[in-house]
């Protein structure tokens, strides 16, 4: 029996990799002042990012339990079983919007298989994380194997990135405006990534842009493990003039050679802002020492 594999729009799934059948994404909306995209209509990369520079602060909506069950069922109804990566509980209350959905599907469908677990990643990550999922059921692997096994790379997904706007984290609400102010004067760059509990967390701050690019090549080493990725991911907020001296160094330092690049779409760039860099790869986990949550 063939099953589907859905995710959400925020999984950002780079164009360049395979064009998988029986994959779906749930589209989500962003508001940029009266207008509303992600679903009729939609921005580029560029444009979108062009308006954030001139000073809008999109906004987003979740993925309502009702969207979920109204997305899913047409799949079920025509007899294939479901399992769906959802965006990180610890970003979004989604998940537990499509957890009801799916619990109601449960009932409807009760002889359908039905799947979905909490990807903890958001951007290309999830992205990612759909991708080996895909290629695994093409492979022949059978549903309830397929999720156990992208349970276990879920927690080995790793996201590095460096913010380059503070005064949009400042107008989110997710920096202070001394913080924004004294950080840009001083050219102080935030470093983060997505923790084992799916949320965003501050690992480091460095001084300049150049060294901020660096300092994720440096992660990366230490996590990566080559082998178990088919290539790694640039996940950038219109960072297009970075890309090739990132792509350098990735080079230089890792002798890694298939990179994709990407744009982080309009619902995480809602958040981050113009500028931001992240790297996406296999790791061997992705858990820091720093990490306040896990020392609970």
């Amino acid at each position: 029996m063939s099953y589907y594999i859905t995710t959400d729009a925020t999984c950002d799934y780079p164009e360049e990799l395979p064009k998988f059948e029986n994959f779906k994404i749930i589209p989500m909306t962003y508001t940029i002042g009266d207008t509303e995209y992600g679903i009729d209509k939609n921005l580029t990369g560029k444009e979108f990012y062009d308006t954030v520079r001139n000073g809008a602060m999109p906004t987003t909506s979740l993925i309502t339990s009702y969207f979920a069950t109204e997305f899913f069922r047409p799949i079920l109804q025509a007899g294939n079983d479901l399992l769906h990566i959802c965006f990180s509980s610890g970003l979004s209350s989604t998940y537990q919007n499509i957890v009801n959905a799916i619990e109601e599907l449960k009932q409807e469908f009760p002889n359908r298989k039905i799947y979905m677990l909490d990807s903890r990643c958001a951007s290309s990550g999830e992205g990612l994380l759909a991708y080996y999922a895909l290629k695994a059921r093409d492979n022949g692997m059978s549903i309830e194997d397929n999720y156990q096994e992208t349970l276990i790379r879920r927690d080995k997904l790793c996201h590095y990135f460096t913010p380059d706007d503070l005064f949009h984290l400042m107008r989110g609400g997710r920096v202070s405006k001394t913080a924004a102010i004294a950080g840009s004067l001083l050219q102080i760059k935030p470093m983060l990534y997505v923790n084992i509990n799916g949320q965003l967390s501050p690992i480091d701050k460095v001084k300049g842009r150049k060294k901020a690019l660096l300092n994720l090549i440096t992660r990366m080493q230490d996590k990566i493990i080559p082998e178990e990725n088919d290539f790694i991911i640039i996940v950038h907020a219109d960072c297009t003039d970075e890309i090739d001296f990132l792509k350098e160094k990735i080079i230089e330092k890792t002798g890694i050679t298939n990179i994709i690049t990407n744009y982080i779409g309009p619902v995480i760039g809602s958040h981050t802002g113009a500028g931001t860099m992240a790297l996406v790869f296999v790791g061997k986990d992705k858990i820091e020492p720093n990490d306040e949550l896990l020392k609970k």
